[in-house]
């Protein structure tokens, strides 16, 4: 194993800011995808159906590379089966269940800031899962810049600060960061019980099997859409899913925690970018601030920290 591309120190870098930049793209393609099917916010069978077709895929996809570089699927121990199963549930179909409700409810810009507080989680939960990860002054200030970050998106002038805040839109996309912040401890557990690449191929297609079982329970509200642009955003959405799963799953098998996700603060300021592009949403300038803020904290949290 310690020959993966993915184990070297100087390039993992890279790769982290590759995943960053995948996911900050998703939140946007995923908005642009629900205005090309005409799903409507309040359609909650259309939105899970949406986001378990494309892990399910991405899932498949992902079986298929891992078969083909003739990776170890047999388990050993039993134990590992009820960890796989509680990796796709947290990281796979509770994280993106949140994830594309709240998404339904909020700008796409702000959403990317608030989920980036998955870092911040995942850094804490680290310190008191891991006796190797200890808290510090440094990670308590970043905390608080981060957490400032989020009380200044939700800011409006003249309204009440909590006029803006919403539990199916700021919730559930809070949700979703804590499922991902788990998700990150569990990834570090299960990679010393088995294959990386499998453990996530697996928790993919479980996950997403499981999203379009709840779908398909709930019903879409209205018939889908389908265009060539609608088919293309899709494809987009699970190879972004297949691609930076793969390669993130596999950083935090190699490295620390808080040495990877500390680039995950890049997504805010990547997604405000991405989403005044593609969606033509305002790039207010408490986004930008927002999520200079937060990136900030996560640099503090780790520069800083032994």
């Amino acid at each position: 194993m310690k020959n993966s591309i993915f184990s070297n120190r100087k390039t993992a870098p890279f790769w982290a800011f590759f995943c960053a930049t995948g996911w900050s793209l998703a939140y946007p393609l995923i908005k642009l995808g629900y205005a090309n099917l005409h799903i409507a916010s309040d359609d909650l069978g259309s939105k899970i159906g949406f986001a378990g077709i494309r892990f399910l895929v991405a899932g498949i996809l992902v079986t298929i590379l891992a078969i083909i570089q003739k990776r170890k699927f047999k388990v050993e121990q039993k134990s590992v089966v009820a960890w796989l199963l509680l990796f796709a549930l947290v990281n796979t179909a509770l994280h993106y269940l949140f994830s594309y409700v709240g998404l339904g409810y909020l700008p796409s810009s702000r959403s990317t800031i608030l989920d980036s507080m998955n870092g911040f989680f995942a850094i804490i939960l680290s310190c008191i899962i891991f006796e190797d990860d200890e808290f510090s002054k440094f990670k308590a200030l970043g905390c608080i810049l981060g957490f400032g970050g989020i009380l200044l998106i939700n800011i409006e002038p003249g309204q009440n600060f909590f006029q803006g805040i919403s539990f199916r839109g700021d919730g559930m996309i809070l949700l979703n960061a804590l499922c991902g912040a788990f998700g990150g401890i569990i990834t570090r557990i299960i990679s010393k019980k088995m294959d990386m690449t499998v453990a996530t191929s697996l928790s993919m297609t479980i996950g997403g099997a499981f999203l379009c079982v709840v779908s398909a329970i709930i019903g879409p509200a209205a018939r889908w859409t389908i265009t060539m642009e609608s088919i293309i955003i899709m494809i987009g959405l699970i190879l972004i899913s297949a691609v930076c799963f793969g390669v993130y799953n596999q950083l935090l098998a190699y490295h620390p925690i808080s040495k990877i996700v500390i680039f995950n603060a890049f997504i805010p300021i990547l997604g405000v970018i991405f989403s005044s592009i593609i969606l033509g949403e305002p790039m207010k300038v408490k986004y930008i601030i927002a999520g200079c803020m937060v990136a900030l904290g996560v640099y503090v949290m780790n520069h800083f920290s032994k």
